[in-house]
């Protein structure tokens, strides 16, 4: 049985994303760039930009030069996570098998064909369903694999499908240059350009497999297969993965570290606890830090064991944090990854210098901190580290309350002379 795989894609996805959200960067030249450097590359530029001379690559002086009046917004990966997930549920909607990507999916059709017609038909309603509910335009691309379904639906100018009839991927391919093949990148295309003159796929195509050998070597028979429209490999869905994720944004930018480890401590017990329901630790730690000017930093701590509380997660979190943030930038959000996930009470190294273990009082603790969130929600206890940023803010704009003898009957108050 011939395969149906459909290739979804929406051009300059980060771009199209932030017009959706800001109707001013509609028709006007615009471009993504880490915003705290002049010298900083464009990764993402719109169909207006490339217009006007820009190249993605490109350091934003430069692209400012020969487009005055480009804008430039800085990358938001909050953004693009829920675009990419909210493309990735639309293309569920008719398969199973999607392989998700960064604005665009790959969907395998060929098993749902009697419930929702061929592919040329599910693009259409794809498409629809994008443009009604993400606000989006889409391109899409049919044919037996993935190799012929991407080149398609990158051949597209507009919103359309276009269908690659099954047995014409060979003359489908044939006028495009080699570097739509996969494998083919800078160095490789300039030795085919430099020692054969081989320009388009159908010139690659027409060479032997001894031939072609002596130019690219073990990569020969696998590049002769992609000239020919041949393409093995399958769509995969995403993989299961065992890390426990946390991200936060903040409701304004901050640059004061009590803010920001309050903000984090939500985080550490966010991950605490989904952890201690796996009855599992996590031994490697992942800070991203995500600035205001689109800057993102990361680090990593590996620990000893693996831990779930959240006194340690906190105390190798802190440390993680002063090591990874150290730029005078505001800071609009966090993002805390848990990997390495295992046993509690799992195989110990033998070589391991010796670490600190856990007392019952502070597993104690922990377990009925957990009880007091379960039955009374989440923010029903907190650590008082997560507090010092509301009380400060409380004191700040509300008198203090006055004294009520009754209600304080069993307190005590000192006051200093």
């Amino acid at each position: 049985m011939d395969r149906e795989i459909l290739h979804i894609t929406v051009p300059a996805f980060p771009i199209a994303l932030a017009r959706v959200v800001d109707s001013n960067l509609r028709g006007r030249p615009v471009a993504v760039a880490p915003l705290n450097s002049e010298r900083a590359l464009l990764q993402c530029i719109s169909a207006e930009a490339a217009a006007e001379g820009v190249h993605a690559g490109t350091p934003i002086y430069h692209a400012r030069k020969s487009c005055p009046a480009l804008i430039v917004i800085a990358p938001d990966p909050h953004l693009m996570a829920k675009g990419s997930q909210a493309l990735q549920d639309l293309s569920a909607e008719f398969t199973p098998i999607v392989e998700p990507g960064a604005g665009r999916a790959f969907l395998d059709l060929t098993a749902s064909r009697r419930l929702f017609g061929p592919a040329r038909d599910v693009a259409a309603r794809l498409e629809k369903a994008i443009a009604n509910r993400m606000g989006l335009e889409a391109m899409a691309g049919a044919g037996v694999n993935k190799l012929v379904s991407r080149v398609a639906a990158d051949v597209m100018q507009e919103a359309g499908v276009y269908d690659v009839f099954h047995g014409a991927e060979r003359s489908f391919l044939a006028p495009f240059p080699v570097s739509v093949l996969p494998g083919v990148g800078e160095s490789r295309q300039a030795l085919l350009f430099r020692d054969l003159n081989l320009q388009r796929v159908e010139q690659v195509a027409s060479l032997s497999m001894p031939q072609l050998r002596l130019a690219v070597g073990p990569f020969a028979p696998l590049l002769h297969d992609r000239s020919c429209g041949i393409d093995r490999s399958p769509v995969q869905p995403p993989r299961l993965s065992t890390e426990i994720v946390e991200e936060g944004l903040l409701d304004q930018e901050e640059n004061d570290d009590a803010i920001l480890l309050s903000e984090l401590l939500r985080l550490v017990e966010a991950c605490g606890l989904r952890l201690r329901r796996l009855r599992k630790g996590a031994r490697k730690l992942t800070l991203s830090v995500m600035y205001a000017d689109g800057v993102s930093q990361q680090g990593k701590k590996v620990l000893p064991v693996p831990t779930s509380l959240d006194l340690q997660l906190l105390a190798a979190v802190e440390d993680l944090f002063f090591t990874t943030c150290k730029r005078r930038q505001r800071v609009k959000g966090l993002r805390l990854s848990c990997d390495q996930v295992a046993e509690d009470a799992g195989q110990m190294d033998l070589f391991a210098p010796a670490t600190a273990q856990v007392s019952q009082k502070q597993a104690d603790l922990q377990e009925t901190l957990d009880l007091l969130r379960e039955k009374h929600g989440r923010d029903a206890v907190r650590w008082g580290k997560g507090l010092a940023a509301r009380r400060e803010a409380t004191m700040a704009s509300e008198p203090p309350p006055e004294w009520d003898p009754e209600q304080n009957k069993y307190m005590t108050l000192t006051s200093r002379s």
